[in-house]
């Protein structure tokens, strides 16, 4: 049976490597932002829709109607970021209504695109500031490139549990509590699965490293491994994986300090 999934913020680059993957597996992507172009490279098809407009908001329900699952990534991240200082209630409006859509249109999975900026409010290396020399030992020695140590082979107990509130952020305290609400919505039976992925590094060109960003090598998630763990989710048998999900969208990357396993690919 051919899948179909909705991704919002289509104009982005998680949206679009995303597309790009699941469309080469044959499902059926619909890109949806205010700004989206037809581009067949990455989706199926594309709707232009401002998630603040009630109009739009009845025309989203009517085409979720045959989707199988919702990735939501639209964040206007111009006005809320990791670096901004500051939230802006229109991000987390957007995703409730994105929700409410979802739900009213029957939709069974909701993936909650977060961040781990979510969960990285004692490593300093991953803020606005990027001070390495204040992150606690042994994430330091783990994050710092000229360093051989590696967290994820030396003590692994000590890899960054997804499940624990550490926000970095006004942006980071927004996607706690988007997770917050979309476990109570699979809680309240609203969506047969839910899952919050606490996303990573990824870029257009899917490089493992970027020119001023030292510690970003640790934190990538590469397109291929955002791709097959969506197809997973979307392709996963109901029943079986029916519940709330939660987990990092990260690479196993040297130097990760993430715990990156989930329910759906394993590591």
């Amino acid at each position: 049976m051919n899948r179909e999934v909705l991704i919002t913020g289509g104009s982005g680059t998680v949206a679009r490597a995303a597309g790009k993957y699941l469309t080469s597996q044959g499902i059926h992507v619909i890109g949806v932002s205010r700004s989206v172009g037809e581009d067949s490279d990455y989706f199926t098809e594309t709707h232009k829709l401002d998630l603040l407009d009630k109009k739009d908001l009845t025309k989203l329900q009517k085409i979720l109607e045959h989707v199988d699952a919702v990735f939501h990534l639209a964040w206007n991240v111009s006005k809320e970021n990791f670096n901004t200082g500051e939230k802006w209630e229109g991000n987390m409006q957007m995703f409730e209504n994105v929700m409410q859509a979802a739900e009213k249109a029957e939709v069974p999975i909701f993936i909650n695109g977060s961040s781990i900026h979510a969960g990285t409010g004692n490593i300093p290396a991953y803020t606005a500031e990027t001070s390495l020399e204040n992150t606690p030992e042994p994430y330091r020695s783990s994050i710092d490139p000229e360093d051989d140590y590696d967290l994820r082979k030396e003590d692994p107990e000590k890899l960054l549990d997804p499940r624990d509130n550490e926000p970095d952020s006004p942006y980071g305290e927004s996607k706690v509590e988007t997770e917050r609400k979309m476990r109570e919505a699979v809680k309240e039976e609203e969506f047969e699965i839910g899952v919050s992925i606490r996303i990573g590094g990824v870029n257009p060109e899917d490089r493992d490293h970027l020119e001023g960003e030292p510690y970003y090598s640790s934190l990538y998630w590469s397109h291929k491994d955002l791709g097959r763990t969506l197809e997973h989710i979307v392709k996963a048998d109901i029943e079986e994986k029916k519940g709330y999900h939660q987990f990092y969208g990260v690479s196993d990357n040297k130097g990760r300090i993430f715990n990156i396993e989930n329910s759906f690919i394993g590591r």
